[in-house]
């Protein structure tokens, strides 16, 4: 793993769809480019920007590697190693899908960290929330900490439901997502069976808090095309359907707060 330190200076502050001239160019907002002024994705009429008084405008995407949006490069015909590298993830794509369907405007924060762990994640929403002040929290994070046989589910447990809580505590919508299935034939999968009982303990916490779930695992229903070639990270198609999960869940959302 690369240091903690200059993938946090490089991750947090990734801003998607800003508006701005002067927005930072990272690798996610520099392939996200927006589509030529009025002119939807599918080529019909694009709609105007959002209502000011729109409810969720401003979206914190929170999480670890796969928030960040990296795969696993296939080994060169060389014999080297294969290597993570950047693409573009999930937040992209969905920006693009939320400014299709509801218009321009919207402002997504790439605050995933590779290699974090549930810990970590808990120490640090709460700074990230009154940083950003988002209107929206997507949640994944849990893989790194039961990606192995040391699992320890009563942490993963606590500190997933301590970040929902603190989200809906600081007034924000919540959703948090589970992972997609790992393929147990990727050489990052050290322990395919816990990623399936971590996808039910993020559905049974987010239960008890009334938090909506993204969730990539029940899409994905054990179709492995949307991974990399490590097993863990997806590739991507995977990518592209996690961004569709996280759309239709946000559209729940807004049809429950009488956007339609």
């Amino acid at each position: 793993m690369r240091t903690r330190a200059a993938i946090y200076l490089l991750g947090i502050l990734i801003f998607v769809g800003c508006g701005s001239g002067d927005s930072p160019v990272t690798p996610d907002s520099a392939v996200a480019s927006a589509p030529e002024s009025g002119v939807g994705l599918a080529g019909g009429s694009r709609p105007m920007t959002i209502p000011e008084n729109f409810p969720v405008k401003k979206i914190l995407c929170f999480g670890d590697s796969v928030t960040f949006g990296v795969t696993q490069r296939v080994a060169g015909s060389d014999g080297s190693r294969p290597a993570l590298t950047l693409v573009e993830g999930y937040i992209p794509k969905l920006w693009r899908r939320l400014e299709e369907r509801y218009g321009s405007g919207f402002e997504l924060i790439n605050g995933g960290i590779p290699g974090e762990n549930v810990r970590e994640g808990l120490d640090r929403i709460d700074t990230e929330i009154q940083r950003h002040d988002p209107d929206l929290i997507l949640i994944l994070e849990g893989i790194i900490d039961v990606n192995n046989e040391f699992a320890r589910f009563p942490v993963v447990r606590s500190s997933l439901a301590e970040m929902m809580r603190i989200g809906l505590l600081r007034g924000k919508f919540v959703i948090i997502g589970t992972y997609p299935p790992l393929n147990p034939d990727g050489f990052r999968v050290y322990a395919i069976e816990n990623a399936a009982r971590l996808n039910d303990v993020i559905r049974q916490e987010a239960k008890a808090k009334n938090v909506l779930v993204a969730d990539h695992e029940a899409v994905a229903a054990g179709d492995f095309r949307g991974q990399g070639a490590d097993g863990l990270h997806p590739n991507d198609i995977g990518y592209e359907t996690m961004a569709q999960t996280w759309f239709e869940t946000i559209e729940v959302l807004l049809e429950d707060l009488g956007v339609s």
